[in-house]
């Protein structure tokens, strides 16, 4: 993920959206925000993304996994964007929804801070502590 690539955190709950965001910024990603998968599509069109950090459920009739749909069909993103899916529903459940890709990372509500930092390394090659 090249320095200048933004992490765009997309969460419908105020609380861990602000809480993953302030960990990753005080950990030297640039980071921005969305809060719903309208916003994520938007929010990703202007911003060089080199990754997204979303929630699956969200409000609005549309999920995470149809955001991450439009986002990788945008000719100014590639369709290899890696994505990490973080959700409180059960874990088979999430993965039956997200097709297999392998640029894809699924990891459980509430975050644990060690298995999003190795998401991101497996995913981008950027190792730092969160």
């Amino acid at each position: 993920m090249p320095r200048e690539a933004y992490v765009l955190v997309v969460d419908d709950d105020p609380e861990m959206l602000a809480l993953v965001s302030k960990v990753l910024d005080a950990a030297g990603y640039q980071v921005t925000t969305a809060t719903d998968a309208w916003q994520e599509v938007v929010q990703a069109q202007g911003l060089r993304v080199g990754l997204v950090i979303t929630d699956i459920q969200m409000p609005g009739g549309r999920s995470g996994v149809d955001a991450v749909r439009e986002l990788r069909a945008l000719p100014t993103l590639s369709p290899q964007l890696p994505v990490i899916f973080m959700t409180a529903m059960d874990l088979d459940a999430a993965r039956r929804m997200v097709p297999f890709d392998p640029y894809v990372r699924i990891i459980g509500k509430p975050i644990n801070f060690e298995t999003l930092r190795a998401a991101i390394k497996e995913l981008t090659g950027v190792d730092r502590p969160l």
